[in-house]
């Protein structure tokens, strides 16, 4: 099934390129609370410890990559 028939086969991988990030900033602002509640109940945390931990939360949260039947052309 192509989500994306009616657009050009060249502007395809594009296309799906930008759905994965808008799937992903979707994900990002849904897991914000929990950025704001780790930041509240520990505030002697670094940033860069924060980050490290709402990256990795992130990664935990976010799909497999589906990378089946996908070619890529030089």
């Amino acid at each position: 099934m192509n989500p994306h028939s009616n657009l050009p086969p060249e502007q395809c991988p594009t296309q799906r390129l930008v759905d994965q990030f808008n799937a992903d900033e979707r994900l990002w602002k849904k897991l914000e609370p929990n950025r704001a509640a780790r930041r509240k109940i520990r505030p002697r945390l670094s940033p860069g410890k924060l980050k490290k931990l709402a990256l990795r939360e992130f990664a935990q949260a976010s799909p497999p990559p589906d990378c089946i039947g996908q070619t890529i052309k030089p």
